[in-house]
């Protein structure tokens, strides 16, 4: 039996804003006894309002792609930021003329530039061009992340870093104008197997639901994993189910609930 539902939020609840069929569907199933967690890239204050907005979350937030988790009372259950040795390396190897650094550090997002590039995502950040120059970052640093419009520059930027921190680091593209850089033993899926053992729970006992490459790590071996069919072949194909929006993922799950 499915007992709890991690999802993603961009491309996958979110989109523009969640719609009123997801949101039923998600009070649904918590009335079933599910509990619905959200698992995302973005820093805590992003996705509470994103979600606080239209619905009241029962779950847990796992944040900056597992770096940080919080309850639904705003409370900070587990960080594991990155290393300040780490993140001086990364910033330090950076070259380009067509991307920008931003760092997700305590809470907030930190530009470097290409806030144009940026406002597609998100308007809150912070513009500093020179804080990227600190000597320490006091280890509050939980994802480093580039920003471009030139899909060519990032790709070119994504093989370099693989080249060089491939063996200590997971990075990819996460959207259209972003690559993430985080150390590997950090992860959505990390955060998830946190959560599964404060409810004492196991992997087959969750469904997981997602639609960018961040999300394949939550995807796949995951008995009961959605991928959103917008998404990437990549993301699809470790996903065991497609489908087009949460809501009929959380249809799925009802089906698979009853019959067992």
């Amino acid at each position: 039996m499915i007992k709890h539902i991690f999802c993603d939020l961009d491309g996958t609840l979110y989109n523009n804003g969640i719609s009123d069929e997801d949101m039923k569907a998600i009070n649904e199933i918590e009335k079933e006894g599910v509990k619905f967690h959200i698992a995302t890239g973005r820093v805590f204050k992003h996705a509470y309002k994103m979600v606080n907005d239209k619905f009241n979350l029962n779950g847990y937030y796992i944040c900056e792609n597992g770096s940080f988790i919080y309850d639904r009372n705003k409370n900070l259950i587990f960080k594991e930021p990155l290393d300040d040795l780490l993140v001086k390396k990364l910033l330090n190897r950076f070259s380009s003329d067509k991307a920008y650094i931003y760092l997700k550090y305590n809470g907030n997002v930190i530009l470097s530039g290409g806030e144009d590039i940026f406002e597609h995502y998100d308007k809150d950040y912070i513009l500093d061009g020179e804080f990227i120059k600190r000597d320490s970052f006091d280890n509050l640093v939980g994802n480093v992340g580039i920003i471009s419009d030139d899909m060519d520059e990032l790709k070119r930027i994504e093989y370099y870093y693989k080249s060089e921190f491939g063996h200590i680091c997971d990075i990819y593209l996460s959207g259209p104008y972003t690559l993430n850089i985080l150390p590997n033993h950090v992860s959505k899926i990390h955060g998830i197997e946190k959560i599964c053992e404060i409810y004492n729970v196991s992997l087959d006992e969750i469904a997981t639901m997602g639609d960018s490459p961040n999300d394949i790590c939550m995807l796949k071996n995951i008995k009961y994993s959605f991928a959103m069919e917008k998404g990437s072949q990549i993301v699809k194909n470790e996903a065991e189910y497609t489908v087009k929006s949460v809501a009929e993922g959380i249809e799925y799950i009802k089906k698979i609930n009853r019959a067992e």
